[in-house]
């Protein structure tokens, strides 16, 4: 991966595939040296290279028939196939899947009053009002379900260190609802310091993270509203949640980034204060285990 950067940074000569995805978009899983990274929507020039957002295009077991039932159903399970593929975590909490409107993943949990929200990539969502289906396991069960969680109440598409989107949950899954990030641990408060540190995050990019999986990085780059580290990413990885070694929130991951100036770092994200200020009066909320 880090081969790959640093040549593109330089040449941006990389081997073109088709991409068989509606939109353009990448599909699932899909390795950044098999395409024209130039290519992918939303892809815009950074400095001397380009940032390139990291939202998939569905999987096709996902079909149009299924994500109507699951709209017509706001706060009510509808089933997944049986060979969906599994996320290792439970309920809604940071590192859930987002299947629509693309397949990324949610980062932290935020509260407003007696409102409960969940964040993610400005760029994995639309626009405000749309709906946001995850595919989770509903407490106490054992097979994956599909649920729309909510709808997209706040919202920065940006590119780096502007990126951020905020879903309100729906009161009928407050049950379901966990701060704690999946694997990794955390939150227990921001971080907003400026490193070096090593950082750790979770996401469902396929293939380094189907089913959701913990990775590290150390991250040099700290700008007032953008961060970068060194470490794995693919697509489908947008708006992971991302934490410091004290397990303090550092931000979202949003894209990779191949200019030059950001090198060792090339994995980039949002930093938590200017989540927070994109987020309007919405504040963080840390794990219950931070308290233990």
């Amino acid at each position: 991966m880090k081969t790959l950067l640093l040549a593109a940074a330089a040449l941006f000569t990389v081997v073109v595939a088709s991409v068989e995805a509606a939109g353009g978009l990448p599909v699932l899983g899909t390795d950044p040296q098999s395409i024209d990274l130039r290519s992918v929507p939303g892809a815009t020039p950074y400095g001397n290279g380009y940032a390139i957002p990291l939202k998939a295009s569905r999987p096709a077991w996902y079909t149009d028939e299924m994500g109507a039932r699951a709209r017509k159903s706001p706060g009510t399970p509808q089933p997944a196939p049986l060979d969906a593929p599994l996320p290792s975590e439970v309920g809604i909490r940071p590192g859930s899947w987002t299947i629509e409107p693309y397949p990324c993943t949610m980062n932290f949990v935020f509260a407003k009053g007696s409102k409960l929200g969940l964040g993610t990539a400005g760029h994995c969502t639309d626009s405000l009002g749309q709906d946001v289906v995850l595919l989770t396991l509903a407490p106490g069960g054992t097979n994956p379900v599909l649920i729309d969680v909510g709808q997209v109440v706040a919202r920065h598409d940006n590119g780096v260190g502007d990126d951020f989107a905020l879903v309100q949950i729906n009161p009928k899954l407050y049950d379901w609802v966990s701060a704690t990030t999946a694997v990794i641990g955390g939150p227990c408060g921001t971080y907003d310091g400026s490193g070096p540190e090593s950082v750790w995050y979770y996401g469902h990019g396929l293939a380094i993270g189907t089913g959701g999986t913990p990775r590290a990085g150390l991250a040099l780059t700290w700008q007032q509203d953008a961060f970068g580290w060194d470490g794995a990413a693919i697509f489908g990885d947008s708006g992971s949640p991302v934490r410091a070694t004290d397990l303090k929130a550092a931000g979202d991951l949003t894209h990779l980034v191949t200019d030059a100036n950001w090198l060792p770092s090339f994995v980039v994200g949002t930093r938590i204060p200017k989540i927070l200020d994109i987020a309007r009066g919405w504040q963080l909320v840390s794990s219950p285990l931070c308290l233990q």
